[in-house]
């Protein structure tokens, strides 16, 4: 019992609040004062969506945002407490910018999230690749200039070595000799080159992400800015329509036209509910949970946008797990490859001869074989993946823009519902216009049906001359029996 006093004192609290924001007559202090309050919680709602738009979007500093947002909500308080349009307008902007606007804004942080994790990561691990190959190159380099080079001067050096013994065995004397090699590779065009790669390579990732930075940051600043002006414009646009336009739209049945409707019918005069099955179809009854097929239509108009952003998204997150895939793949295959055996043996064959004949025979083989890495594990490209981190904040975008879809069917009746209840004026003036126009077109139908019967009347022949002309229906029934 408690419990439902609590919704009925709730219910006739907030029925108050309403009648006291949208109602145009004298009030008291005490309602006065009430009216203060929800003026104020109102407009500190804009201006809390104000000081974001200026903090975050626009970059302006702490105080700057709060002194403005400040100034602001005061100048909107008091707007809101003396006019009842300047309310009016309020609650349509808050209810139009929580969806258009905040539809926007929902893809420009989902935009944001792709673009500073997967479409970054993906530069960024085409960057670590074309590192690693030329780290591998400048690996090769010194592969070259050090691996063959050095076993080839082992291998000269033995073989002098080997001579001057053999010479000291057959002369009988000792030879001295000064037997010196200075390698000289000339790599200096390729270490040019190489140099020459490593600079275009930072250069074209810099700029690269200096125009990504200087777009999103351009389209973070102007976009929320644009889209809230032109809010403000069509909801400016659509209240001028509501009040002065006789050409907007005027399809819903609300309860001003039931009231309507209803002491139109104690009158005596023509009454137009219930509505007929055709007129069902092209008058709506607000407020109406049930989608129609003009409500789908609206959805599908909202979500193009999103279905269009939602592709891009899957597509460039789609493009970073694939570079981070054949990355790492290729990784693997590398650091799976052997290093390239160069053989480099050396087979003596030594024997020792007395008077021409040969006494002793022996043979021996000298290794001086190298290995050659294919692929530097130095120089391994080690690819990140930050799919984990954009998943989880763009799974929470699209599910509220799901909902604001949902929401978007019914905006037109939520403000067709909140502008009846601040201009009741006008609202009888709709509802009158309506209520004619559903009656004209019936008169309209009745005529084309009166004469529709009427020609068809006229062209029985069997109801003009029934001794000449049976019924169709009198000829089956003979056949039948």
């Amino acid at each position: 019992m408690n419990l439902f006093k609590l919704k009925a004192s709730i219910k006739m609290a907030f029925s108050r609040i309403c009648s006291l924001y949208t109602t145009k007559s004298k009030m008291s202090w005490s309602e006065k004062l009430l009216l203060l309050i929800c003026c104020l919680i109102t407009s500190f709602i804009l201006a809390l969506l104000f000081l974001l738009s200026l903090h975050f979007p626009l970059k302006f500093g702490i105080e700057v945002s709060v002194a403005t947002t400040a100034v602001f909500w005061l100048c909107v308080t008091l707007a809101m407490w003396f006019s009842p349009n300047v309310r009016c307008f309020g609650i349509l902007f808050l209810m139009s910018i929580t969806l258009k606007q905040g539809k926007k804004q929902l893809l420009t942080a989902g935009t944001t999230v792709v673009i500073i994790l997967n479409i970054q990561n993906t530069l960024m691990n085409l960057k670590g690749l074309g590192k690693s190959l030329v780290c591998n190159l400048e690996a090769k380099l010194i592969a070259i200039d050090l691996a063959p080079l050095s076993t080839y001067i082992k291998l000269l050096k033995w073989v002098a070595s080997e001579l001057n013994n053999g010479l000291r065995i057959f002369v009988g004397g000792d030879f001295q000799t000064d037997f010196k090699i200075k390698p000289v590779v000339h790599s200096g065009e390729f270490t040019k080159k190489l140099s020459e790669a490593h600079r275009t390579m930072n250069k074209t990732a810099a700029s690269v992400m200096g125009v990504i930075d200087g777009i999103s940051s351009v389209g973070r600043q102007i976009s929320p800015v644009l889209g809230v002006v032109i809010l403000v414009v069509a909801t400016a646009l659509y209240l001028r329509k509501f009040r002065f336009s006789t050409k907007q739209k005027n399809v819903f049945i609300t309860k001003t036209f039931l009231k309507y409707d209803e002491v139109q019918r104690f009158q005596g005069k023509p009454s137009v509910l219930p509505l007929t099955k055709k007129e069902s179809k092209r008058y709506l009854i607000v407020p109406s949970a049930h989608l129609t097929k003009k409500d789908v239509k609206t959805m599908l108009k909202f979500s193009m946008s999103i279905v269009s952003h939602s592709m891009a998204w899957v597509f460039f997150v789609g493009l970073d797990a694939l570079v981070y895939w054949i990355i790492s793949v290729l990784s693997k295959r590398l650091e799976e490859l052997k290093p390239l055996h160069v053989p480099v043996l050396l087979k003596v064959e030594e024997g020792t001869f007395f008077i021409g004949i040969n006494v002793e025979r022996g043979q021996k083989v000298y290794d001086f074989s190298y290995d050659v890495p294919i692929f530097e594990k130095k120089c391994l490209p080690e690819p990140e993946l930050w799919l984990y981190k954009s998943v989880l904040p763009l799974s929470v975008i699209l599910g509220l823009l799901l909902l604001l879809v949902l929401v978007s069917s019914k905006l037109s009746q939520l403000r067709l519902i909140v502008s009846e209840q601040f201009y009741s004026e006008d609202a009888a003036r709709r509802t009158a216009e309506l209520h004619a126009k559903i009656l004209k077109k019936r008169s309209k139908w009745t005529a084309k049906d009166l004469k529709r019967t009427l020609k068809s009347f006229a062209t029985q022949l069997h109801f003009w001359f029934p001794i000449i002309f049976r019924y169709p229906n009198n000829n089956n029934d003979e056949n039948k029996i």
